[in-house]
């Protein structure tokens, strides 16, 4: 597989600061606004923090291709 069409099977996470508005894109969830350094709570937060008591912090930020749409907040995320 060459690297465009591998590049072109990876999911993007685009989300919305709700603080500075600024637009973040990235290939797993973000822990903080890149602009403003906001801090961000994980996707599905009260699933994975009652499922996954014994997790550190960074592990409840998931890669993009564990996301679903289901999991996004509509307004705030988009899946490309």
């Amino acid at each position: 597989m060459n690297e465009i069409e591998k590049k072109s099977k990876e999911k993007l996470l685009i989300r919305t600061c709700h603080s500075c508005l600024k637009i973040n894109e990235s290939e797993k969830e973000l822990e903080r606004c890149t602009h403003c350094s906001k801090s961000f709570l994980p996707l599905r937060y009260f699933d994975k923090i009652h499922h996954e008591k014994e997790a550190k912090w960074e592990n409840y930020f998931y890669p993009t291709d564990l996301i679903e749409e289901e999991d996004l907040i509509k307004g705030l995320f988009v899946l490309w």
